[in-house]
């Protein structure tokens, strides 16, 4: 028997996997990326997605496949509309989604000849094309890429697919699918034709083949020419965009150099990957080197998400509130409200406030939740009026508002079935049916529209079930026929706040004179909040003051002394608490009470839920 130590390292045996199995990874990495995926597009982004769908727009109209194509990359964009409309089923949509992400999958293999033990590397543009769809957050709201979800899922399928066309041709083929991609590829598909003769070039230096010099060269000749050559063409493109156009429509700044950073990424795959031989003869594979590949792979895959992901709490609330509100399902979107751990945003606030004022409930519940004004976390310069103002002054009543911010972004990002909607729903109600009409059969023409536009056009022909109808009959109470145009400055918090505190009518509902002591409450004038006071209490005789209401005017009545509030009808336990609270800041009086964050804690543990907490502590709120 031989000694063990005299054996060389080299010849002890060396755990390997079996050939067989390696082949099953691509297939296996495949569905387990696509099926995570999906889970998680459905359990946190479900609301989202079909948000994205309704900020879109897809026609099988002549029209509008030629305004699509009136710039270079249109049929990408008209692909991309025509995908993203799957989303209003958000289960289907998404499945549809990791399809494509799969076929990506597929594709990155057969170009680059990439074996089965590095399948892990072939997912790496599927994830960076999943973060580039995932990281726009409020930059859905202004972004002018049409179908900004797809547009580089398809364009980058489209480079692949030129590349492995390039590869199967033979002889003098090739140089007519490269004339092909510059000729035709640039302006259905822009800036990914251009990659895809970028990625020829790379494979054709990689290889060492006769007349790659020359491929590589007209490759590159073709993507300096060919926007140049076009630039005629295109009369609505800027020269300096036209190397751009496909790409998405961030700015080259600082500012937006992390949005960049996944398309940065993806594009310098292909070109990296031609230079990397991953073909290797399948054989049996190191255990080590296999899960070590496979960890650092994996880590990258899961990474890339975790960091460009946007997973903002508040934008989530915002868009999960906007759903259940479009479906009048006021009670749902409270619970999102509640359910806030964080400052809110104004929008939030305000769609927390309109919830209640539909359900009756503003004022007992009004300050039974998180305020504040938490700025958006995005780099762009946020208005509330295009995330959420045109549903605000919809449900409002302020037909003109609505129609008119439809109207004018309609102009600036492209048409949408969101617009569309609300110009529908104010036309009929500010007795415009025939207008109403005009959108209803541009809505009628989409896939999944159809239904909503029909049930709005009996209502168009038949104006009478306006008044039955649930959701306008709703809205009715606070609409005035003299519904003005005048300046809001894009400011709807603003606007609304005065509007509803400062308007008298002579013949106003209690739903509108409650809106209008809600907003004096949020605007703290004592003057204002007095004469809405009255007001809704001469429009609710019969009812019971509301606590927060009660609340206010115990505090105004002992601050200025203006109006004598000992007779009022205060409840006993409202009476008692509020002698409570001012027990309670007296022991805890401090300079600039409201500023300090440990006294601030004490007085919300006690008196969070109350209209003396948003008073005193509820300061420097900027509404945008």
């Amino acid at each position: 028997m031989k000694d063990n130590k005299n054996m060389n390292p080299q010849s002890m045996p060396v755990a390997t996997l079996e050939t067989g199995r390696i082949k099953r990874l691509p297939l296996i990495a495949g569905l387990s990326f696509a099926a995570v995926v999906w889970v998680l597009l459905n359990v946190f982004e479900h609301e989202y997605l079909f948000r994205v769908q309704e900020l879109s727009l897809w026609l099988p109209t002549k029209v509008f496949f030629d305004e699509r194509m009136l710039v270079p990359g249109g049929l990408m964009s008209y692909i991309a509309c025509f995908f993203m409309q799957f989303f209003y089923y958000p289960m289907l949509g998404s499945l549809i989604y990791v399809a494509l992400l799969l076929l990506v999958q597929w594709l990155v293999m057969k170009v680059f000849r990439i074996s089965s033990r590095h399948a892990l590397l072939a997912l790496i543009p599927s994830v960076l094309i999943l973060c580039c769809s995932m990281e726009a957050g409020y930059w859905i709201f202004q972004i002018k890429t049409q179908a900004y979800f797809y547009s580089m899922l398809i364009g980058f399928i489209f480079t692949l697919s030129s590349m492995r066309l390039y590869q199967v041709a033979k002889g003098w083929w090739r140089y007519l699918v490269m004339i092909g991609i510059a000729a035709v590829g640039y302006p259905c598909f822009g800036v990914y034709a251009l990659l895809a003769l970028l990625g020829i070039a790379a494979m054709a230096l990689r290889r060492a083949e006769e007349g790659r010099g020359i491929v590589a060269l007209l490759c590159v000749a073709s993507v300096v020419a060919t926007p140049i050559l076009y630039y005629s063409v295109y009369e609505q493109t800027r020269f300096a965009m036209m190397y751009a156009v496909g790409m998405p429509a961030f700015e080259f700044s600082k500012r937006d150099l992390f949005l960049w950073t996944p398309y940065v990424l993806l594009y310098l795959y292909p070109l990296v990957m031609a230079f990397v031989s991953l073909s290797r003869d399948e054989g049996e594979v190191s255990r080590k080197a296999f899960f070590i590949e496979g960890a650092i792979t994996t880590l990258l895959i899961v990474a890339l998400p975790l960091i460009f992901w946007f997973r903002d709490p508040n934008f989530r609330a915002e868009i999960k509130m906007n759903h259940y509100m479009e479906r009048l399902e006021w009670r749902k979107a409270l619970d999102v409200a509640k359910k806030q751990k964080q400052t809110p945003t104004r929008l939030i606030v305000l769609n927390k406030n309109l919830a209640l004022l539909k359900l009756g409930r503003i004022g007992e519940e009004m300050f039974h939740y998180l305020d504040g004004g938490e700025v958006p976390k995005s780099t762009l310069q946020i208005r509330l009026m295009q995330v959420g103002g045109k549903m605000l002054y919809y449900h409002y009543g302020k037909m003109n508002f609505c129609y008119r911010w439809c109207l004018e972004d309609a102009v600036e990002y492209g048409w949408k079935v969101d617009y569309l909607k609300y110009m529908v729903r104010t036309s009929l109600i500010s007795g415009e049916p025939e207008l109403a009409k005009k959108y209803i059969r541009t809505l009628k023409k989409t896939l999944f529209h159809r239904g909503w536009a029909e049930k709005y056009e009996k209502i168009a022909n038949t104006p009478e079930l306006i008044a039955k109808d649930r959701e306008m009959a709703s809205i009715l109470p606070l609409y005035q026929y003299g519904d003005q145009l005048d300046a809001d400055n894009s400011l709807v918090e603003i606007y609304l706040l005065n509007y509803f505190a400062h308007t008298y009518i002579e013949h106003s509902t209690p739903m509108f004179d409650e809106a209008g002591l809600m907003c004096a409450l949020t605007l703290k004038d004592i003057p204002t909040f007095w004469n809405n006071f009255f007001r809704y209490a001469y429009s609710h005789k019969a009812d019971r003051m509301p606590t927060h209401y009660q609340e206010a005017a115990l505090l105004y009545g002992n601050l200025e002394k203006n109006v004598d509030v000992s007779k009022m009808p205060f409840d006993k336990s409202v009476k008692l608490r509020f002698q409570d609270f001012m027990r309670f800041a007296q022991k805890h009086a401090v300079e600039n009470i409201e500023r300090d964050p440990e006294v601030k804690q004490l007085f919300y543990e006690r008196y969070g839920n109350t209209f003396w907490y948003f008073y005193f502590f509820i300061r420097d709120v900027k509404s945008y």
